[in-house]
């Protein structure tokens, strides 16, 4: 009796796995971007905080202050005029004086490219101007993978509008 396998047998192994990796990678994917646009939310949520706190302690009188001053972020980097960050996944920056903005750059761009680069943006706005102060988190696609994950985020109920 020989032993070991033969060949058909190893093909349908091959074949097997081959299916299954088929099946599991896009879920995986998906999976991986929302991670990290949960990670973009997050850092918003806290970059949006501490304008409120800084906003309130300065009488309201903070538009000029840089958020580099204001915050600690890690994992990132901070421009040179201070209101633009960093981090592998997305460039945080402030649009104008009401807006925190998220950009999320395509895998194979860096900071410097990642405006002109991107496949979704999220928005949330910060507590300039008083009393007109808006509370909808806006989300952006640019593109086909930014348009599944700004239906993620408000099936999940953190995205309020997608714009187009």
């Amino acid at each position: 009796m020989k032993k070991g396998f033969t060949l058909i047998e190893l093909l349908v192994v091959v074949l097997i796995i081959g299916i299954l990796s088929a099946v599991a990678l896009p879920q995986y994917t998906v999976a991986v971007e929302k991670a990290r646009s949960s990670e973009g939310l997050s850092n918003l949520n806290y970059m949006l905080k501490m304008a409120q706190i800084n906003y309130l302690e300065s009488g309201g009188d903070s538009g000029t202050t840089k958020h580099s001053d204001i915050m600690e972020l890690s994992g990132g980097e901070w421009s040179a005029n201070g209101n633009n960050y960093c981090t592998k996944n997305f460039i945080y920056f402030l649009s104008d004086i009401t807006t925190v903005n998220a950009m999320r750059c395509s895998p194979k761009s860096d900071c410097s490219d990642c405006q002109s680069n991107f496949e979704y943006e999220i928005i949330l706005p910060t507590p300039y101007y008083g009393e007109e102060w808006e509370n909808e988190k806006v989300c952006i696609p640019w593109s086909d993978v930014g348009n599944k994950i700004c239906k993620s985020l408000e099936g999940q109920g953190l995205i309020d509008i997608i714009a187009n």
